[in-house]
C-alpha cells in the first residue's frame, strides 16, 4: 500500500504526471522476467547453442550488464526484491515462496500507479497467483491495475498451475491491442517455461536433442532436493543421465525465446518500443550439476543460481543523446543488482518516490565500491545462507559451514575456496556488507503467509514449499 506516502505527495505526483511522459526519458516501462533462467545459457552471454535468437537480437540493440545479481534463488523473494528495491529480509519476502510481502511494503508499481500511469502484470508461475481477497492487499500484485494470473495448465510431476509462454504472450498482446501508441504504462510480464520439469514441445525438443553419450547415471530422488540426485519432480521418462535434461532445459529456453520474440515484434508493430525503457532479466538460475546439485534451485546461494542475465534497452532519445546512459557502452562489467530497478524506473518516468536502495541504470556508470548480497532462509533458521560479492570476490556463508571465498576472475566455476589464503578479503567484504546494510536503517517488515486453497497447498507442498526452510523452487 501507499500508506508510506502522504496524501499531499500523492496529489503532487498526480498533478506532475497528468502527462506522464511529457518531459521524461521514457513514456513507458516494460519489465520482462523469466523463471529459472541461467545467465550463461543464453547466446549473448556465451552459450554456444542457438537457444535465444530473439533475446540475442534484443541484446545487440541494448546494453548488457555482465555482472548482474538477483537477491535470492527463489521466485517470490527474488521478484519481491526486484519490485520493491529492497532485500528480502527487509520487506518480509521469504524465507520461502509461501511468504509474501504485506500491505505496508511499497512496490514500484504502486508508485507508478499513484502517478496516474496504467499498470499491468501478466504472470505464469503459480507461486505468483493473487492471494485470496480475504488476506488483504498482500503480495507482488500490489499496485497493478490489471493483474493477469489466469493459469490453467499443469506439467508432469507438478500439481501447481502455470501458463506457457505462447498463452502468456497471447494475453499480453491482447492487452496491448487495447492501448494507444502514445499511452504511457508500466508492464510486467513473467514467463515460466525453463522451470522444471523440462517439458518443451516435441518439435522444439527435436532441434536440441543430442545423441546419447556415456555418462554416469544419477539417482532418482525420493525428495525434491537436487543434492546428489535428480529431484523427484524433475524425473522424466526414466532418464537418468545429465545430457537429456540439459537438452530439455535448452529447448524450454528456446520455446520461451520464440514467444518473447512475438511480444517484442508486437511492441514494435504498435510503435510502443522506441520510447520505452525495456528491462529483461531472470528471477534466478538453475543448478546443472555444480557442487553436486542437479536441476534445482532454492537450496544454495551459489553463483549459478543468483547471477542473472540483465538487458536494458533504453529509449531511443536517450540512446541517441550526447550523454547516453552508461556512456553508450554495449556491455557493462560493473556490479549491478535487481535493487537498481527501482531508481531506474523512478528516473525514467520522472517520478517522485521515497529514496530506496540501488542506483539508476540511466547514469553514466555504476558505483565501483559496492557489494551485492544474496539471501536464502530466515535469519533465525540454522540453515540460513548468505552470499556477498563485489564483482570479483565472492563469499558464501552456507548453513553452519565456515565462510567460503571465491575469486570469480580466475575461478568462474567457484570450485576453489580461498578463505584460508585471503582472510583480509573476507574481512573487507564483511565490513563493506555491514556498511551497505546499515545504510538503510528502516525497520524490517513482517511477511504474510496467506491461507491458500487446498489444491494450491498441495501443489506447493509437491515442490517443497512447506515450512519456509529454504527448500523450494
Amino acid at each position: 500500500m501507499l500508506r508510506a506516502l502522504s496524501s499531499c505527495l500523492a496529489a503532487s505526483l498526480l498533478a506532475a504526471c497528468s502527462d506522464p511522459a511529457s518531459n521524461t526519458p521514457a513514456r513507458r516501462v516494460i519489465l520482462i522476467t523469466c523463471d529459472t533462467l541461467r545467465a550463461d545459457r543464453l547466446g549473448f552471454m556465451g552459450h554456444p547453442r542457438p537457444v535465444s535468437p530473439n533475446l540475442d537480437r534484443l541484446a545487440a540493440e541494448s546494453t548488457v550488464f555482465d555482472n548482474a545479481w538477483s537477491a535470492a534463488p527463489l521466485t517470490g523473494p527474488a521478484l519481491s526484491a526486484l519490485l520493491c528495491g529492497r532485500f528480502p529480509d527487509e520487506i518480509g519476502a521469504g524465507p520461502s515462496n509461501r511468504d509474501v510481502i504485506s500491505e505496508e511494503v511499497l512496490s514500484i508499481a504502486e508508485v507508478v500507479q499513484q502517478a496516474g500511469i496504467a499498470t499491468a502484470a501478466f504472470v505464469s508461475n503459480g507461486v505468483l497467483r493473487r492471494p485470496p481477497v480475504s488476506e488483504g492487499n498482500v503480495g507482488v500484485q500490489q499496485g497493478f491495475d490489471h493483474y493477469d494470473d489466469d493459469m490453467n495448465s499443469k506439467e508432469k510431476n507438478r500439481n501447481l498451475l502455470e501458463r506457457t509462454a505462447d498463452v502468456c504472450t497471447d494475453a499480453v498482446l491482447n492487452w496491448l491491442g487495447q492501448r494507444t501508441e502514445d499511452e504511457p504504462f508500466f508492464l510486467w510480464v513473467h514467463y515460466q517455461d525453463p522451470h522444471g520439469p523440462y517439458t518443451p514441445p516435441a518439435e522444439t525438443l527435436r532441434s536440441f536433442e543430442r545423441p546419447a553419450v556415456a555418462q554416469n547415471p544419477l539417482p532418482f530422488g525420493t525428495s525434491n532436493s537436487g543434492h546428489y540426485q535428480i529431484p523427484k519432480y524433475q524425473v522424466l521418462e526414466g532418464l537418468a543421465t545429465p545430457r537429456p535434461y540439459e537438452d530439455r532445459y535448452d529447448a524450454e529456453i528456446h520455446f520461451f525465446d520464440e514467444h518473447v520474440g512475438r511480444l517484442l515484434d508486437g511492441l514494435r508493430q504498435r510503435a510502443m518500443l522506441d520510447d520505452a525503457l525495456l528491462v529483461f532479466t531472470a528471477d534466478h538460475g538453475e543448478s546443472l550439476g555444480e557442487h553436486e546439485y542437479w536441476f534445482c534451485h532454492g537450496e544454495t546461494v551459489q553463483r549459478e543460481l543468483v547471477q542473472v542475465p540483465l538487458v536494458v534497452r533504453y529509449p531511443k532519445a536517450l540512446r541517441d543523446s550526447s550523454n547516453p546512459p552508461q556512456k553508450g557502452a554495449k556491455r557493462v562489467a560493473g556490479l549491478v543488482g535487481h535493487v537498481d530497478f527501482w531508481p531506474t524506473v523512478v528516473e525514467a518516468l520522472g517520478l517522485e518516490a521515497p529514496t530506496n536502495r540501488g542506483h539508476s541504470w540511466l547514469g553514466a556508470s555504476v558505483p565501483e565500491e559496492r557489494v551485492m548480497p544474496q539471501f536464502l532462509g530466515s535469519i533465525q533458521h540454522p540453515d540460513r545462507s548468505l552470499a556477498v560479492t563485489d564483482g570479483r570476490w565472492r563469499v558464501v556463508l552456507f548453513k553452519a559451514h565456515p565462510p567460503q571465498l571465491y575469486d570469480l576472475a580466475s575461478d568462474a566455476g567457484v570450485r576453489h575456496d580461498l578463505a584460508a589464503k585471503h582472510p583480509d578479503v573476507l574481512a573487507d567484504l564483511h565490513a563493506r556488507y555491514t556498511r551497505f546494510m546499515e545504510a538503510d536503517p528502516r525497520p524490517h517488515s513482517k511477511s504474510v503467509r496467506p491461507d491458500l486453497d487446498p489444491a494450491t497447498k498441495r501443489g506447493l507442498n509437491d515442490l517443497g514449499y512447506t515450512d519456509g526452510d529454504g527448500d523450494g523452487h
